[in-house]
């Protein structure tokens, strides 16, 4: 996923799920193990010089103080094996070409932690030689510690390709190596950030980075898979057909549907939470062979849609930060297009503002809506002009959403600009439904003559109508007087008439193959065999603690046959939190508004839950109990406009950290500065125009700058006098 210098390689991966507005930098000390809040903008750096690119453009050795602030983190490239004669164990080692000393290049990390970004270590890299065995993971531990505590990185991105994924024992001593080292950073208080960078097609089910992800659920902050270089490969979807990587006619329908298909793991795709997703893409067609965006504007409407569906990812991830700072073929720079286009709408949502002529729209993209909820199709839409600004109260809708029918809706937007230019477009809402979903239905066993119910820990709940246990059917029976497997069908149906059936599998045995029952407490060696509800499995490696059947495919415990040890207990359900109720767009005309939500636990837990954004705001937070179901309203004041996150997070008996995020943005009217010589504070989200003038927090006058730059004007990233590059966007007086 990367160039070696002078040589073209693979390039790199790129890494919403929370969307938060940065009006100024967070203090931090260079000593602190910084992690980043809200949306992510990834960018490698090359530790070499002049890299060669695809179209023979060049990209330069920079130093970490010239890459641009939007960056927010880091991934320096990389730590492996520089030569296979001193061992396995990888290592990093600052190019001298680079022209920093050791001391400097620390100290610039160091820097970078004190403006609030983070710097990582990329382990692998496409020409790494990582080929780590069984009994690595202590030292290997040991090295990556040792060089964070060196350098001050914040984490570590496991970028391995190629033969490197699946070389030698690489795919259990990392990831155990990795749980060593963070467990040794969280016993300090830290959190050593772990990531990795997937090239996506070994992310289906059974794709070579699956076990790294299992293995380090609970372990790994965010993914961010690299989709670029994979050429024809792509993701299949029904009434859309084939929707290959490198076809820029269909890109937001691949960013879309590639990203869709993870977060819901569907389509044969390993699922990564939507707060994990980090999608990676090249800086330009010098970084990689093939998945450049060439229109800004498909990335920003496919993440809409994951957005407006309660989806939305954690934020971008590109090779390289040296690229957006490179040269093409014929010298022309390019003049860091990639973080202009991609950081202002990570870090504020605001796209760049539209072109000369038509109005523009922005948000109308096709989007979900639960079944029986509102829909406001105006929420979330709006319409510019060069020449006459904001549109929005001129749109007007062809079409209804009927929330009480699944299925697609069409509506049709049209608006029209002073010069009688009128622009349309077309929106899909597809009104959908989850299905029931059912828990204590293993297949299991029970001695003859024992006694057994067949409802006994079986239960079903619906994300819509909840609990519907009492609404299960039940088809077949067990015979325990009588040896032989039974099959037993269950089936529920939800208010929206979405039925689902699952078949369960009881076994009647005389207990002639029992194994010792796991102990949750007992320490169990590679190839030891324990009995748990209904089946045999066998440890593959050390471990206490993790229940058979809850570690996936790749994890301690495979899968070993049946036993007749009579076990009918069911793995008790992991503590889980839900947030919903959030809408994703607000409107307030005085600063105040009411914020409505539903919290969910499936065990008591204490819940604390704030709100963060655009503007300090009072009544944001909250601290209750929840066991179940409970709505909570929230009493807003103080409200600018802006992007907002509501986080919910829960401790939970065992200790364990459960975090919901929910994006959403607050619009209020425009403000239209007063002649003369006073001039309102800036208000992040305001929609400016060209001219106006507002009073920065520093209190000097600034004045918005001319196309096109205008767009840019309403973004915290850009806040005059307020942030590292508001001369972009405005002019001081």
């Amino acid at each position: 996923m990367t160039f070696k210098p002078n040589a073209i390689f693979s390039a790199l991966f790129m890494g919403m799920a929370t969307f938060t507005s940065h009006a100024a930098i967070s203090s931090y000390s260079a000593n602190d193990m910084v992690n980043p809040q809200g949306g992510v903008v990834v960018g490698y750096w090359h530790n070499w010089c002049d890299g060669a690119g695809y179209k023979g453009g060049n990209a330069p050795c920079v130093t970490l103080e010239e890459i641009n602030p939007m960056y927010n983190v880091v991934n320096v490239s990389f730590m492996k094996v520089f030569d296979v004669a001193e061992g396995r164990i990888p290592t990093f080692r600052l190019d001298p070409m680079i022209g920093l000393s050791e001391q400097e290049f620390i100290n610039q990390i160091g820097e970078l932690n004190k403006q609030g970004r983070s710097v990582l270590i990329a382990l692998g890299g496409a020409d790494a030689h990582v080929e780590l065995k069984a009994g690595d993971e202590q030292a290997f531990a040991d090295e990556i510690i040792r060089v964070t505590d060196l350098y001050g990185f914040d984490g570590l991105d496991i970028d391995l390709e190629q033969a490197a994924v699946t070389a030698a024992d690489n795919q259990t001593v990392i990831p155990a190596a990795l749980r060593l080292v963070k467990d040794h950073y969280a016993a300090q208080g830290k959190n050593f950030l772990i990531t990795m960078a997937p090239e996506f097609p070994y992310l289906t089910q059974s794709g070579k980075y699956v076990p790294y992800i299992t293995a380090l659920e609970g372990y790994y902050d965010w993914i961010n898979p690299q989709f670029y270089n994979q050429g024809g490969d792509g993701v299949y979807v029904d009434s859309v057909g084939w929707i290959a990587q490198n076809n820029d006619n269909l890109k937001q329908e691949f960013i879309y549907y590639i990203s869709d298909s993870l977060v819901n793991g569907t389509r044969s795709f390993h699922q990564i939470q939507h707060d994990k997703l980090v999608f990676g893409i090249p800086t330009s067609n010098d970084a990689a062979a093939t998945g450049f965006v060439k229109d800004p504007n498909k990335l920003y409407a496919a993440f809409g849609q994951l957005r407006d569906q309660g989806q939305p990812l954690r934020g971008v991830m590109t090779w390289s930060v040296n690229w957006d700072m490179g040269t093409d073929a014929a010298g022309n720079p390019y003049n860091e297009q990639f973080i202009k286009d991609y950081g202002p709408f990570i870090h504020g949502q605001t796209p760049p503002p539209p072109s000369e002529g038509k109005p523009v729209f922005s948000g109308v993209t096709d989007s979900r809506v639960l079944h029986g909820n509102e829909f406001d199709a105006l929420a979330g839409v709006t319409a510019k002009d060069k020449e006459d600004g904001d549109l929005t109260y001129s749109i007007l809708v062809d079409g209804n959403v009927d929330t009480s029918r699944l299925g697609p809706n069409v509506l049709v937007y049209s608006v029209t600009d002073s010069d009688s230019n009128e622009t349309k477009a077309t929106r899909l809402v597809e009104v959908y439904s989850q299905k029931p979903v059912f828990s204590g239905v293993n297949n299991t066993s029970v001695k003859i003559g024992d006694s057994f119910d067949p409802m006994q820990g079986v239960s079903a709940s619906d994300a819509e109508d909840g609990n519907l246990t009492a609404n299960i059917s039940l088809e077949g029976s067990v015979n325990t007087s009588a040896i032989g497997k039974y099959t037993l069908t269950y089936s529920v149906t939800d208010s929206a008439f979405q039925t689902v059936s699952t078949n369960r599998v009881v076994s009647v045995t005389d207990g002639s193959t029992c194994s010792n029952a796991w102990e949750e407490t007992q320490v169990y060696n590679g190839g030891d065999i324990v009995s748990h509800v209904g089946k045999n499995w066998k440890a593959a490696w050390w471990t206490r603690g993790e229940e058979p059947g809850s570690t996936g495919e790749w994890g301690v415990w495979r899968l070993d046959g049946d036993s007749d040890c009579g076990d009918t207990g069911t793995p008790s359900p992991a503590p889980s939190l839900s947030l919903s109720g959030v809408k994703s767009s607000y409107t307030t005309d005085d600063g105040t508004m009411s914020l409505d939500l539903t919290l969910k636990t499936n065990e008591p837990m204490s819940v604390q839950v704030s709100v963060v954004g655009a503007s300090v705001i009072s009544g944001g937070e909250a601290q209750l109990n929840v066991d179940g179901s409970i709505k909570l309203s929230l009493s807003l004041s103080n409200v600018e406009a802006g992007a907002y996150t509501l986080t919910a997070t829960a401790e939970t008996d065992s200790s364990e950290t459960l975090i919901q995020n929910a994006a959403f943005t607050v619009k209020t009217g425009s403000v239209t500065p007063p002649p003369g010589g006073e001039y309102p504070a800036y208000v992040a989200g305001t929609n400016y125009t060209e001219g106006d003038r507002v009073t920065g927090i520093d209190g000097n006058i600034y004045e918005c700058k001319p196309w096109p730059y205008t767009g840019w004007c309403a973004s915290a990233s850009y806040a005059p006098g307020n942030s590292l590059y508001w001369a972009d966007a405005w002019d001081k007086l």
